[in-house]
């Protein structure tokens, strides 16, 4: 007999559901390593709408 909907049984969640979770953390890790090696590039370094620029040319100075 169910209570209001329920199963006796609760229905799994992150057991079917982690190939998804493993996936968007790998995706993530990587866009963001990307990014960075991009904002960092010769080509956009010293580009003025480059939020980081202040960021790299100090780390350029050390």
């Amino acid at each position: 007999m169910s209570f209001f909907g329920f199963r006796k049984w609760p229905t799994p969640v992150a057991k079917p559901l982690w190939p998804f979770i493993t996936a968007g953390f790998v995706t993530y890790y990587f866009v963001n390593k990307l990014q960075d090696m991009a904002v960092k590039s010769e080509k956009y370094k010293n580009d003025p709408r480059n939020p980081y620029a202040e960021q790299i040319a100090k780390e350029a100075h050390h």
